[in-house]
């Protein structure tokens, strides 16, 4: 149980519902219980029920695998109706109107710099909790939880092909986000 706390935050921060990331951390427990004789001490315990714990939150996402909607449900995330607002970065070429590198040089600096590291930290996860969940939850996966693509896809409910371009349209949107809240170098 001491770990229980850690293993809701992990769930929590993927999962974004705290019933869902209660019962993550119950089946969690459940299961490390279950299979306590195959934990060979080759890990810490929290390791180990973290490991458990990505699992259980992949198995979430492929259970709740969510169907595809109309544009009208995303409506408030749009600027004009039937256009992605990330297509506002683009010209009629499909060449950037802004420098997509814009707002990300912090992160070349130096890792001392830890205060800065903690506001950025907490910037990208504001930014991230904006996302749309389908976003966000392939996001999450791929980026946070290092699955290969379509493993990520796979879980979060989307075909391997749409995938790369819903990647690419959260990590627009993620640096539109901490560009609009004046993240800079």
């Amino acid at each position: 149980m001491q770990h229980a706390d850690a293993l809701y935050r992990f769930a929590l921060s993927r999962v974004g519902d705290h019933h869902a990331a209660e019962d993550l951390v119950q089946d969690c427990l459940t299961a490390a219980w279950r299979r306590i004789d195959s934990f060979d001490g080759r890990s810490s315990l929290g390791t180990w029920l973290t490991g458990i714990m990505k699992f259980k939150v992949i198995d979430h996402f492929r259970k709740s695998k969510r169907t595809p909607t109309d544009q009208a449900a995303h409506a408030d995330d749009e600027d004009e109706p039937g256009r992605d607002p990330v297509d506002r970065l683009f010209n009629s070429q499909g060449a950037w109107k802004v420098d997509p590198n814009h707002g990300l040089e912090m992160l070349a600096t130096s890792p001392d710099d830890s205060a800065s590291r903690n506001e950025l930290m907490e910037w990208v996860r504001f930014c991230m909790d904006e996302l749309p969940d389908r976003l966000r939850t392939l996001f999450t996966l791929r980026e946070v939880d290092g699955l290969d693509v379509p493993s990520a896809a796979s879980a979060a409910g989307v075909t391997k092909g749409s995938a790369a371009v819903l990647l690419t349209r959260s990590r627009q949107r993620l640096r539109l986000c901490l560009q609009e809240h004046g993240i800079r170098s």
